[in-house]
């Protein structure tokens, strides 16, 4: 892998650095798996930022990256609920542009991490993927499995992550075990069974990973 202090622009964008980031929240697998979909989310969101920052240049276009980049403040800042509010805004506001799909999956984990469940599935439902790049996509199945299971609908979490795992991607790992313990909530702990062991199998870098290995030969 490059030396992180001097990344390329191509190299930031590559999945590798991604599932890197994400892979390392599965060490919090027993008590954080939500947390660890929302704090990856955020990862890759900001990097997608940056990517794309560079390709506005209307002065519209621009109004609506300060925006966006106002409400970021109050998320760097730790302020979940009022950032989510303020990302839902900025999401409304420039309906329809990339900035607003990118503004409404920020809110979606603002929300989550502000413990309100229901403020992240009404953003994540408002977000339109199509346009989306894949990982994006990806990530969006990720973190509505998430929200769902931060309200222990567990069989509909596990769905969601089942559909975010079959997205190619750089979040497949964490889906599968995200099902793998929606599985495990929803007592079918033979198919969660499956699951660790396919995340075990599938994942040999995965950090963490003799959590798994627990968890399937348990």
């Amino acid at each position: 892998m490059a030396d992180k202090g001097r990344l390329t622009r191509k190299e930031i964008k590559q999945p590798d650095e991604f599932i890197t980031l994400s892979g390392q929240a599965l060490t919090w697998i027993r008590a954080n798996q939500q947390l660890a979909t929302i704090i990856g989310a955020a990862v890759v969101i900001l990097i997608a930022v940056i990517g794309i920052g560079g390709a506005y240049h209307t002065a519209q276009q621009r109004d609506a990256n300060a925006d966006l980049g106002r409400a970021m403040a109050r998320y760097d800042a730790s302020d979940y609920a009022a950032a989510a509010a303020q990302l839902e805004d900025v999401s409304t506001h420039w309906s329809g542009s990339q900035v607003a799909a990118i503004a409404g999956l920020l809110a979606a984990n603002s929300a989550l991490r502000a413990g309100e469940a229901d403020k992240a599935l009404t953003a994540l439902n408002g977000v339109p993927t199509s346009g989306l790049p894949v990982f994006l996509q990806q990530q969006h199945a990720v973190t509505w499995g998430a929200a769902l299971a931060a309200k222990e609908q567990w069989a509909d979490a596990a769905a969601k992550y089942k559909e975010a795992a079959a997205i190619s991607g750089p979040y497949t790992g964490d889906a599968i075990v995200g099902e793998a313990r929606a599985q495990e909530k929803a007592g079918d702990a033979a198919k969660a069974k499956e699951l660790y062991r396919q995340a075990y199998e599938q994942f040999p870098d995965m950090p963490g990973r003799e959590l798994l290995a627990v968890k399937f030969q348990s």
